[in-house]
C-alpha cells in the first residue's frame, strides 16, 4: 500500500491524471505509460527505451516528460495532449520485433487515447514493428508516410527560440557573428549545430561521446570544440543546453558566463537555486519547453494530413510565443519558466471550458 501511495503522489507533483503499467515477461516487455493531460487531444508519448537504477527513477522520468510534452503542445498551440512511455532495459539486450509487437498490442488497446513517438534508445526500425500491431504511430520516414526525421524541426523550433531571446536581449534577432556553445551533439544537437552555422553564428560544441564530436567536427570543420568541463568557461553570448536534464547545478550556474540559454533539453537547470543565480546574473532562461516544440507541430500536423510547408510556417510561432513570455516575465518580473508554465495552464484551462461547451 505504501509504494502505491507514492505513485499517486508522484503523480499529484506533476497533476498527472493516469498510469498503466505493461508487463509480457515472455518477451522481455516491462513499460510504463504516463498520462498528464488530454484536454487538447490525444496524448502524444514520447517513446524512450533506458536503463533506470530503480523503477522508481523510471517513473519521475515518466511523469516529468509527460508533463513536459503537455506544456510544450499548449505552449505552440497544438491539438494533442501529453505523454510518455518508459521501456525498462538495456537497449542492446531487450529489443526484439515481438518486444515492440507486444507494446503495439498494448497501445492499440487504447483506441487512440495516446499517439506513440520515438524518444533515445527507441529507432525507426523499432517502430515499424510497433505499427503493425497498431496504427497509432507518428513520425515514421517519408518512405513509410510519416513526416520524417522530428530533430531537423526541433532544432529550427529552437532556432527560432533563441532570435525571439536576441531580439529582447540584444534588441536585434538575427543570430549573425554571435557566439553560440552547444552542449550535447546527439541527433537535435546536431541538427542545431547546421543551423546555427547557416544563420552565421560561431559555435563551440562538447559531448561526453567522441565519436559524436568526430562526426560533426568532419561536417563542420570551422567549429570549436572543447572539453566538457571547459564550456562553462567559455564566454558566449548564447548557452544551449541539448543533453540532460537538471544540467546546470549552482556551481555551473556561478561559472557560466553568457547571456541567453536557450537550447532543446526541456528543463537543464537544476534547482530554483540556480536558476537564481542566472537570473541574477541577468541571463535570459528559456526553459526547453518553450522553444523545443518543432517536433510537436510537425506530428500532429500528420492527424489532419501533414504538409512540409504548413509546417514550416507555423514553426515561426515559437518565435512569437516566447517573445511574448520573455516581455511578459520582464514586466511582472517573474521568471520565464513561471511565466512559461502559466501560460500553458490558462491555454488548457481555456479549451477546456470551450469542449464543456458541447
Amino acid at each position: 500500500m505504501e509504494v502505491l501511495l507514492d505513485i499517486f503522489d508522484t503523480m499529484k507533483k506533476t497533476n498527472s491524471k493516469e498510469m498503466l503499467f505493461f508487463d509480457e515477461p515472455k518477451v522481455g516487455l516491462k513499460a510504463i505509460l504516463a498520462i498528464n493531460n488530454t484536454t487538447l487531444g490525444p496524448a502524444l508519448c514520447s517513446c524512450k527505451l533506458f536503463c533506470y537504477n530503480s523503477n522508481e527513477d523510471a517513473i519521475d522520468d515518466a511523469l516529468k516528460i509527460a508533463k513536459y510534452n503537455t506544456y510544450r503542445s499548449a505552449l505552440s498551440g497544438r491539438g494533442v495532449g501529453g505523454g510518455s512511455i518508459i521501456l525498462l532495459g538495456d537497449p542492446e539486450k531487450v529489443k526484439s520485433e515481438q518486444y515492440f509487437r507486444a507494446l503495439g498490442v498494448f497501445i492499440d488497446k487504447l483506441k487512440g487515447k495516446v499517439f506513440v513517438v520515438s524518444e533515445s534508445g527507441v529507432t525507426d526500425e523499432d517502430l515499424l514493428y510497433l505499427q503493425r500491431e497498431t496504427k497509432f504511430v507518428l513520425g515514421l520516414p517519408e518512405i513509410y508516410n510519416g513526416s520524417g526525421d522530428r530533430a531537423i524541426k526541433t532544432a529550427k523550433g529552437v532556432l527560432w527560440g533563441m532570435k525571439a531571446a536576441a531580439k529582447e536581449k540584444f534588441g536585434d534577432m538575427s543570430l549573425k557573428g554571435l557566439k553560440v556553445s552547444v552542449r550535447g551533439i546527439g541527433y537535435v544537437g546536431k541538427q542545431l549545430v547546421k543551423e546555427l552555422l547557416a544563420k552565421g553564428a560561431i559555435v563551440t560544441v562538447t559531448d561526453k561521446v567522441y565519436d559524436k564530436i568526430k562526426e560533426v567536427q568532419d561536417l563542420y570543420p570551422e567549429i570549436k570544440v572543447v572539453k566538457p568541463k571547459d564550456l562553462y568557461k567559455q564566454k558566449c553570448d548564447i548557452f544551449a543546453p541539448c543533453a540532460f536534464d537538471n544540467s546546470i547545478t549552482v556551481e555551473e550556474a556561478k561559472e557560466i558566463n553568457c547571456s541567453i540559454i536557450a537550447g532543446s533539453t526541456n528543463c537543464a537547470i537544476a534547482d530554483k537555486k540556480a536558476l537564481k543565480i542566472l537570473n541574477d546574473k541577468g541571463i535570459l532562461v528559456l526553459p526547453g519547453y518553450l522553444i523545443n516544440s518543432g517536433d510537436i507541430i510537425q506530428v500532429s500536423n500528420e492527424l489532419n494530413g501533414y504538409s512540409i510547408e504548413k509546417t514550416e510556417s507555423e514553426l515561426k510561432s515559437i518565435y512569437y510565443k516566447t517573445l511574448s513570455i520573455l516581455q511578459k516575465a520582464k514586466k511582472e518580473n517573474k521568471f520565464i519558466s513561471d511565466i512559461a508554465v502559466e501560460e500553458a495552464e490558462n491555454y488548457i484551462n481555456e479549451i477546456s471550458y470551450i469542449k464543456s461547451l458541447r
